[in-house]
């Protein structure tokens, strides 16, 4: 795994999560003009996932996943952490669609809630 500290990372400080600060949700359809359309909707991120809207269901069947080893970077980009593979790392089917693992990322604190609440 090669491990990059900032690869060209966005500001860090040009977003933020809090729906109360001046470049919080509410705003960041104000910040950069290809943001735009984060003014539009009302289920855009952060969203809160709740537990009144979750449903269970067993209609799925079972995942059918291809995944397999690979190199894969690790960067900081500052405002999250994310794996990117090299020619990818195999896939996931669901519903008939065809889902290639390329890279994942994770937000510290994290992007959406739970029920209200954040976790870091």
């Amino acid at each position: 795994m090669k491990y990059v500290v900032n690869g060209g990372a966005d500001d860090e400080h040009e977003f933020s999560y809090d729906v109360n600060s001046s470049n919080g949700p509410n705003h960041w359809g104000e910040i950069h003009p290809e943001w735009s359309m984060c003014n539009q909707g009302d289920m855009q991120s952060p969203i809160d996932l709740t537990h009144k809207r979750v449903r269970t269901t067993s209609v799925l069947g079972r995942l059918d996943r291809d995944y397999k080893s690979a190199n894969t970077t690790l960067i900081n980009r500052g405002h999250d952490m994310m794996l990117r593979w090299i020619r990818g790392a195999g896939h996931i089917h669901i519903n008939g669609t065809k889902y290639r693992l390329n890279q994942a990322h994770w937000h510290t604190p994290t992007e959406h809630t739970i029920n209200g609440r954040r976790y870091i």
